[in-house]
């Protein structure tokens, strides 16, 4: 099987080298390039002269970096509010074991470990 595999990607990377080489002719070309995006304009004088490849590689550029930020956006969405759910999860955390924390203070000072109803019952059991 991993021969399979080799010999199968040689075969592809083989069929990419001819397309490239057959097509380097063509690629090669200078095309004149005009951007004009209604607010900024390259000079209309003399446009500038590009390479076709040049052209292709900057538009496909172009498009996996504007792809890449549309697929981040719900990703970094998700991380910030997972971020803001564990900090108020840590509050939370910590208004309880503060409310906890009172209530024994509170349980302690009215009932003194002499006094308890547990105290009572033992004392009644060694009389």
């Amino acid at each position: 099987m991993r021969l399979f595999k080799v010999l199968v990607t040689l075969l592809i990377l083989c069929f990419i080298g001819l397309f490239v080489y057959q097509n380097m002719q063509t690629w090669t070309q200078p095309v004149s390039f005009k951007l004009n995006l209604y607010f900024y304009q390259t000079n209309p004088a003399g446009p500038p002269s590009l390479d076709t490849y040049v052209v292709i590689l900057l538009s496909a550029l172009v498009g996996f970096i504007a792809g890449m930020a549309l697929l981040l956006k719900p990703y970094f969405k998700t991380r910030r509010l997972l971020k803001r759910e564990r900090q108020e999860k840590k509050q939370a955390q910590e208004e309880y074991t503060m409310r906890l924390a009172r209530t024994e203070s509170h349980s302690e000072v009215s009932n003194p470990a002499d006094h308890t109803t547990e105290g009572a019952a033992i004392e009644e059991k060694e009389e």
